[in-house]
């Protein structure tokens, strides 16, 4: 009988670890962060292990930063003022931006989730695999807010959702999708030097604060006509 309950104890703490690997978890908070779970309004506080399931947004308040493991290969790192949504963890591998800025990081592994892993706008979807890179809304000038994608390594396929149109940014261009309609050309910008791709507090400060104002300094002219 003992042996028998040791085997039912092994077999349901190796399940229960399947289903945590499944889920989404806060790895780091600092400052103001938030969760709202599926269903519900009322916010509550994230903190260091949180678990985050489909459905779950995540909020930072002003000067809050947050970073969110989504299994074993891919991380988000929430700018201040931001709120992402636990879109598809299961399935497609996928998080909603729907204010503010995230880093995404995927390692280059053979998980089908990774290989699938986007970062989806009410307009733009952005497809990768073994990658960093980085999006988040810019001004409103047009009807819609604009949407920028700077990558730091790989590639990443960017679809604007009305038009269908795909164009693949690689490591050091960016793009802005004006209006969250019409990609510009991938190029190199200054301002993405000032980017933090710091994921690791040991490593050093994991806040960016860049100012993406800075960003429209050459697009005015030549991009909006």
């Amino acid at each position: 009988m003992v042996r028998i309950r040791q085997l039912f104890l092994f077999v349901f703490l190796a399940a229960a670890a399947i289903v945590w690997s499944d889920q989404a978890v806060v790895d780091y908070v600092d400052g103001d962060v938030w969760i709202v779970r599926a269903g519900q309004s009322a916010r509550v506080r994230a903190d260091f292990g949180s678990l985050l399931g489909e459905g779950d947004l995540i909020i930072t308040g002003a000067r809050g930063t947050a970073v969110v493991s989504l299994g074993v290969s891919s991380q988000v790192k929430l700018r201040e003022d931001t709120e992402v949504l636990m879109d598809d963890l299961l399935g497609a591998g996928s998080v909603e931006l729907r204010r503010g800025g995230v880093f995404a990081r995927v390692r280059e592994t053979t998980d089908a989730v990774a290989r699938r892993f986007q970062v989806t706008t009410h307009t733009v979807v952005a497809g990768v695999r073994g990658t960093e890179f980085f999006v988040a809304f810019g001004r409103t000038i047009e009807d819609l807010p604009d949407l920028w994608l700077c990558v730091n390594a790989g590639a990443v396929d960017v679809s604007v959702i009305d038009t269908g149109d795909v164009t693949t940014v690689n490591a050091g261009e960016g793009i802005n999708i004006l209006g969250g309609r019409r990609a510009t050309e991938p190029r190199f910008y200054p301002w993405t030097l000032d980017l933090n791709w710091n994921f690791d507090p040991a490593q050093g400060p994991v806040a960016d604060d860049t100012d993406l104002d800075g960003a429209y300094s050459d697009l005015l002219d030549q991009d909006y006509d």
